[in-house]
């Protein structure tokens, strides 16, 4: 296994809204990134519904162990995999039109503009469909534990308070062959945090996107709390491939 390394988090403002992701296969490097992100005002609620099989993807809507927005969650990144030039063409293209040079719906600074907008507009509209995720427990469990906890400390990355990576956290709930994690920090609705990752503005790796739209992931869990002290809200979310419950 490779050494775990951990680049820098760059804070640009104290309203910066950011996000962290992280990946690992049995043979990959444990990879994060933390930046600026872009919020939009649109509500999670589902709209164009006409245009989504939303019995085949709210895979977690009866779940008791998420709450709504972790719900919408999954909902949203499932609608991203299904159907990715669908979604690029009603929830990120329409952003574009908001932006006065780096400046987002007339008040948040982001670090690449319209560009990186563009730039996933583009990627979604080449992407292939995917299986949607299938929402497990324990991946929850994870995510949630590392949610509270950073809400509670107003803590932010991948590292845990105990010193516990991603890897480890979900380890304590299941096995898996590929895991990883990503991190939104300031949107508070279901669709707002997928957005946000999708486009990644800032992260020259586009990691928090690769996670979403990752062939090799069919499994995830959804942690989110209002509480953090700095940020307002905090979204984990894990990801796995070949998972299984303990």
């Amino acid at each position: 296994m490779k050494k775990l390394t951990f680049p820098t988090i760059t804070i640009l403002a104290t309203t910066v809204l950011f996000s962290g992701c992280a990946t690992m296969d049995k043979i990959s490097e444990f990879s994060a990134s933390m930046n600026r992100k872009i919020e939009s005002s649109t509500s999670s609620k589902n709209q164009d519904t006409e245009k989504w099989d939303i019995a085949a993807l709210d895979t977690a809507r009866n779940l008791d162990y998420l709450s709504t927005v972790e719900k919408d969650v999954v909902l949203e990144m499932n609608k991203a995999r299904s159907n990715p030039a669908l979604y690029a063409e009603l929830y990120i293209a329409p952003r574009v039109k908001k932006f006065n040079g780096k400046i987002y719906n007339g008040s948040l600074r982001t670090n690449e503009g319209a560009a990186v907008v563009n730039e996933c507009v583009s990627y979604m509209k080449r992407a292939k469909p995917l299986p949607v995720f299938a929402p497990q427990k324990g991946l929850s469990l994870a995510a949630q534990r590392h949610s509270s906890t950073q809400g509670e400390t107003a803590q932010t990355g991948h590292t845990g308070v105990d010193g516990s990576t991603p890897f480890t956290r979900i380890e304590k709930y299941g096995s898996y062959r590929t895991a990883g994690e990503n991190i939104s920090y300031g949107p508070t609705s279901g669709r707002d945090i997928v957005v946000q990752l999708l486009v990644d503005d800032g992260v020259a790796s586009r990691g928090h996107r690769k996670n979403i739209m990752n062939k090799d992931f069919s499994s995830t869990g959804v942690g989110f709390t209002k509480k953090h002290r700095t940020y307002g809200s905090v979204c984990v979310i894990t990801y796995a491939g070949e998972y299984k419950e303990k």
